[in-house]
């Protein structure tokens, strides 16, 4: 044989291991596509990362217990914000406002604004 020859077999040879690597690695990417389906990896995998960011979560939740509680603090005067108000309003009159007339000053006054 000569050299050419020699190496056309070699080649050849190199070839056909990396088809057969190849190959047996395609069937098994084909038998472990087969054994789910596209929507079954797509939630294991969102569960997994749904699992990962909760662990993190309580992770942080543990480290840093006082954000947290201030945190849902403020979102409870957040939402309780207009009866807060209204109850601030109520106590600085009280407090500090002139104190309501009686029922009969507000009659007098009422009649004197009709004649």
């Amino acid at each position: 044989m000569t050299a050419s020859e020699t190496r056309l077999a070699e080649d050849r040879a190199l070839r056909d291991s990396a088809k057969a690597v190849f190959e047996a690695r395609m069937d098994q990417v084909r038998r472990s596509l087969g054994e789910k389906s596209i929507s079954e990896r797509a939630t294991d995998e969102a569960k997994a990362r749904a699992v990962k960011v909760a662990e993190e979560g309580a992770a942080v939740a543990q480290e840093s217990k006082w954000v947290i509680a201030a945190t849902g603090l403020a979102i409870m005067a957040w939402l309780m914000r207009r009866p807060l108000i209204n109850s601030a309003r109520k106590a600085y009159d009280r407090l500090f406002g002139t104190e309501p007339a009686s029922p009969w000053a507000r009659l007098r006054d009422w009649t004197k604004t009709r004649s």
